[in-house]
């Protein structure tokens, strides 16, 4: 036999109320009791509601009411009226006797139990003993339970799993179906404190109890329907919402090639071109290396020396011009090279000179002298003689004549490397300090020039000296400006957010270009971005709904991974129509 469940109708109570009890029933039958002057007799569509919810359900409904109106509307769409026993005349201080009660047939225990429970909870009166009239006249029907307004026990609310539809990236949405409001995030309503429910029935419950006691004390009256008054202003007045929304995630895994111009005053994000600053740097560095070659060799002496002009005409010597030193060893100058002419400023003469590197006439060690001062034998009997004269800026060395060590090509490539390294490290550190916040890229190109070096490989010498330059030409920009051309490229990608927590970038192949006005690298970007929430639609949609439309709406948003409500005081069960006191935030990372 299926279940039947009995709802009793207070005089004041709405029909939405009733109708969410109806729909939550789940008994194959259901019957409605109304008092006179309910509310239901103002409006007719309210039955058709109830009859259409439940020929839709399979749901046999039943009314039994003293109400002539209620009773017309009943016939009206087509449902059963039950009888209404005669009113029987109780004291308001006395219980029907127990002579009256056995007059009436005793169900089973097991039927009575929910009848009794309805006592317990209105208190006898006219409708107690028209219910256990009933149930004798329906002692076949096993009654489940008796349902009550503002009675229903609250559920956790829970979102169905489902999947969002393929975005050209894909986005995975997984909404928890658990309960564990106090572990799981993803429970989509906040949960309420049980004592604080609890409370609140049991005031809910003492203002629908009509105790004959209390009408009879008109103090006690008045300090209840006061406290009554306050309660319902509270309950009207008073509530806020907060909704907590985590968006759908979606990894990101791309390449853009992005331009760097000196000449752009601002980002074009459409064309991947963002401003960038100009920075030139050159520097040097200098080391010594030891020779680790041997071999027998026949080589000559070799230095450094700086020609001397006094003369007001500039002199060219010509290549393998001799310089003597004082002891009259010839040392000669490999190439062509022109000498400046002196000149005056005041009464101050100021020599011209030039620099060279002078060999010896003859391989030996009696080459390898110290600093020293060379006349050119060239001009030995003409006035130019006493004009131009040469200093050794350093002591002449490499002369040598039998075995000794040599500098390899190993050696010398070892020594380029190492030093190549230093410069780069030196210049980028430079240019860092220069640009302060802007970026500068650490995989940059560094123009390495020609190295300067003592030997060359295959001479003798005890250690190799070297010296190199480079040159870095580069642009940096702002970081900031790389930020934005990801977000801007994610957004068009499927109405997305970056998320910058997760987010990693590395830059590869720089190129500077001819002009040194345009830096081209790429970026390859990592991370994760998360779907874009209309928070304003969001807000204007939810407010006044209540718990099971809330539930809804949340569920068939497919942009939402999960979320939470969370409603305040504890009476409050719906959102506020105030968009004042609901507060919505996004929960991106």
């Amino acid at each position: 036999m299926g279940s039947t469940k009995i709802i009793y109708v207070l005089k004041n109570d709405d029909f939405d109320e009733v109708f969410d009890l109806f729909k939550n029933a789940e008994a194959e039958e259901v019957i409605f009791i109304f008092p006179k002057g309910s509310r239901f007799t103002k409006q007719g569509q309210y039955f058709e509601a109830i009859k259409q919810e439940a020929d839709s359900n399979g749901c046999r409904i039943s009314v039994m009411t003293a109400d002539p109106v209620i009773a017309e509307y009943a016939a009206q769409y087509d449902i059963e009226l039950l009888q209404t026993p005669e009113p029987r005349k109780y004291s308001r201080v006395s219980e029907p006797s127990d002579t009256e009660l056995n007059k009436l047939e005793k169900p089973e225990p097991e039927e009575i139990s929910e009848v009794q429970l309805a006592r317990h909870q209105f208190g006898p009166s006219q409708t107690d003993v028209e219910l256990a009239a009933f149930k004798a006249e329906t002692r076949s029907r096993i009654i489940k339970d008796i349902i009550r307004p503002g009675s229903e026990i609250e559920r956790p609310i829970k979102v169905r799993e489902e999947k969002a539809r393929p975005f050209e990236v894909e986005i995975k949405k997984e909404i928890s179906e658990s309960r564990n409001v106090g572990n799981d995030i993803t429970q989509v309503w906040a949960s309420r404190d049980q004592e604080n429910g609890k409370k609140f029935m049991a005031a809910a419950n003492f203002k629908k109890i009509k105790s004959s006691k209390i009408f009879k004390k008109t103090p006690l009256f008045f300090i209840g329907g006061a406290i009554i008054v306050l309660m319902l202003i509270l309950y009207a007045t008073l509530g806020n919402a907060q909704v907590i929304i985590k968006p759908q995630k979606q990894s990101l895994d791309f390449q853009l090639k992005v331009m760097v111009s000196s000449v752009t005053m601002a980002a074009d994000y459409d064309l991947n071109i963002i401003p960038g600053q100009h920075f030139v740097y050159k520097d040097k560095v200098s080391g010594e290396f030891p020779a680790t070659g041997q071999k027998n060799v026949i080589q000559k002496s070799s230095g450094q020396i700086t020609i001397y002009n006094k003369s007001f005409t500039e002199q060219r010597l010509v290549a393998t011009t001799r310089f003597k030193s004082p002891e009259g060893l010839i040392f000669r100058i490999p190439q062509s090279i022109i000498v400046p002419a002196a000149s005056k400023v005041g009464d101050t003469i100021k020599e011209g000179s030039a620099s060279s590197i002078i060999y010896a006439d003859k391989a030996g060690t009696e080459y390898n002298i110290g600093l020293t001062t060379f006349t050119i034998p060239g001009f030995e009997g003409s006035p130019k003689y006493d004009q131009f004269y040469a200093k050794s800026m350093a002591p002449m060395s490499g002369g040598i004549i039998g075995p000794s060590q040599v500098v390899t090509e190993e050696d010398f490539a070892k020594a380029q490397e190492e030093l190549s390294d230093k410069l780069k490290e030196k210049i980028l550190r430079s240019l860092k300090d220069q640009a302060g916040e802007l970026k500068i890229l650490d995989s940059i190109t560094i123009k390495i020039d020609l190295p300067a070096t003592n030997v060359k490989t295959g001479e003798a010498a005890q250690t190799l000296k070297i010296t190199i330059e480079g040159t870095a030409d580069t642009l940096a920009f702002r970081e900031t400006d790389i930020l934005e051309l990801i977000s801007n490229y994610v957004s068009k990608k499927g109405d997305l957010e970056l998320l910058e927590k997760d987010l990693a970038v590395n830059y590869l192949n720089p190129q500077t270009g001819a002009d040194g006005q345009n830096l081209v690298f790429e970026i390859s970007v990592t991370g994760r971005a998360a779907v874009r929430i209309d928070q304003e639609k969001v807000l204007k949609d939810i407010r006044g709904m209540k718990e099971n439309a809330i539930r809804n709406y949340l569920k068939n948003m497919k942009e939402v991974e999960s979320a939470r409500v969370s409603l305040s005081p504890f009476w409050v069960k719906s959102i506020p129509k105030d968009q004042t006191k609901i507060k919505i935030s996004v929960e991106k990372n």
